[in-house]
């Protein structure tokens, strides 16, 4: 087989490709790497198939072994992802808790496929030793289970990343544009250590390049600092507009979340976290990377140029074109996921809370529901003394023999229809951060939607947060 210039590249995989970093990342680093690119999307697939010395790579990242098969053959891997869109119809479960599952996959998967190295966009953290919002909680939780295994990793801290087609500076912009007097809530007045997305692409091409630079932990922050209210008012100048201040002394998350979202242009789901981190005063530390970096930095001034047309209005973000699609396939498939928290109950292995689970059901539900076990190990739930078979759940190949993982495939039963792939029920345990996770992945429930929804999801929910009581209470 004929070998050309563009095999030998190394091979990247690259979590999170599609968005606003990883589209500006490949179209950096395109000359002297190949990218397999792994995404759920059908359409981004589709759409992008040709871009950047990109193989697109079908694979839900919420299966460990989906991830393990498409990370075979990498040398290194980029980690950009943050679960804050949907992913299945219904989701029961935070992006923390959800970031948190998606992470460990990836480095397990990563570990198995013997990759060198990986590196992670994460977010700036405040210097003073403060409660952390939930968006910088995860991200660090995140840093922790990457370096959990033995890949070398390499932690990029960043604050707001601006550029043509990010979500940051598109709110900014369209915040501007649209609104001739804005109420400024507390969070806006803490200082931010913003960067431009070619500062950021440069970052990671020399933590690939140079191996003294790779494994440890660097903050990124490109402008010079500055508080949101001040950005608003060098956007405000930059287009030419007025700014106009009602200065309001609370952070009021829940309602300046919508309010942002709808003048600014980005979805709730990633307005709130944003809000909520810019509450720390977040500003890089120095470092031996951005000592490289420094004489590289793009200015805000330039920074806004690149992102704005001719009209001043932002450039769409890479994945605009395809997130209508998306949600219609999400809504067709009218799937469930749920990710559970739970304490970890010291001394037990995951196959041992999988058991727990199936009895204290049978206990707490004694004469409606019981759990039984087969010699293969298959579980079903039955009901009426067993004539009815609510769930069946067969134990999946690639959890067998781990102490940290258990996993079934949701195999039949009434409440249950077949889909390709199956649904997964698992519990895997989290030493590290004191607690376990038991979710629920790709399932697809019997009844009507609208039924399903409003009754049998409502109290799968209820019972996963009962168990987690009881476990709380075996410590």
């Amino acid at each position: 087989m004929h070998c050309t210039e563009e095999d030998k590249k190394p091979l990247i995989a690259v979590a999170g490709a599609s968005g606003f970093v990883g589209s500006h990342l490949r179209a950096h680093l395109k000359g002297d790497y190949r990218f397999r690119a792994l995404t759920r999307s059908a359409s981004v697939a589709q759409l992008n198939r040709d871009a950047f010395s990109t193989e697109w790579w079908r694979c839900d990242l919420y299966s460990l072994p989906k991830v393990s098969e498409a990370l075979v053959g990498c040398d290194y891997g980029i980690y950009l992802v943050h679960s804050m869109a949907p992913s299945s119809r219904l989701v029961q479960g935070s992006f923390e808790d959800t970031d948190l599952l998606l992470a460990d996959n990836f480095i397990r998967a990563a570990e198995a496929a013997g990759l060198k190295h990986v590196i992670y966009l994460s977010g700036l953290l405040p210097d003073r030793d403060e409660p952390l919002s939930p968006h910088l909680r995860s991200r660090l939780e995140v840093e922790k289970v990457l370096r959990s295994r033995s890949v070398k990793v390499t932690v990029l801290r960043a604050g707001l990343i601006f550029g043509p087609g990010g979500s940051s500076f598109s709110l900014l912009i369209n915040l501007v544009r649209r609104l001739p007097i804005m109420l400024l809530p507390a969070w806006v007045r803490s200082k931010t250590h913003s960067i431009d997305i070619e500062n950021i692409c440069q970052a990671f091409e020399l933590c690939l390049e140079e191996s003294g630079l790779a494994g440890a932990t660097y903050d990124l922050g490109g402008h010079d600092p500055m508080t949101y209210r001040e950005m608003i008012q060098a956007t405000a100048r930059l287009l030419g507009k007025s700014a106009h201040f009602i200065n309001f002394p609370f952070n009021c998350f829940g309602l300046s979340k919508h309010w942002v979202s709808v003048f600014g242009g980005v979805p709730p789901a990633l307005v709130g976290p944003l809000q909520e981190s810019l509450q720390h005063d977040l500003e890089a530390r120095p470092n031996a990377l951005t000592d490289r970096l420094k004489d590289r930095f793009v200015s805000f001034e330039d920074s806004f140029r690149k992102s704005v047309d001719a009209q001043g209005r932002p450039r769409p973000n890479p994945r605009r074109s395809t997130e209508a699609s998306d949600r219609k396939q999400i809504k067709q498939a009218s799937l469930v996921r749920s990710v559970q928290r739970m304490p970890l109950t010291i001394g037990w292995s995951a196959p041992q809370v999988a058991t727990e689970y199936g009895e204290w059901l049978s206990r707490r539900f004694g004469g409606l529901i019981s759990a039984s076990k087969d010699s293969e190990g298959v579980v079903r739930f039955t009901s009426f003394g067993g004539r009815l078979v609510l769930l069946q759940l067969t134990p999946t190949p690639y959890s067998l023999g781990s102490e940290r993982r258990c996993a079934f495939y949701i195999s039949g039963g009434l409440l249950s229809r077949a889909v390709d792939p199956p649904g997964r029920l698992e519990f895997r345990l989290f030493p590290e951060q004191g607690c376990l996770m038991a979710s629920i992945h790709g399932f697809a429930p019997t009844l009507p939607w609208w039924i399903y929804a409003n009754t049998q999801a409502r109290v799968h929910l209820r019972v996963m947060r009962a168990f987690a009581r009881h476990l709380d209470r075996q410590n």
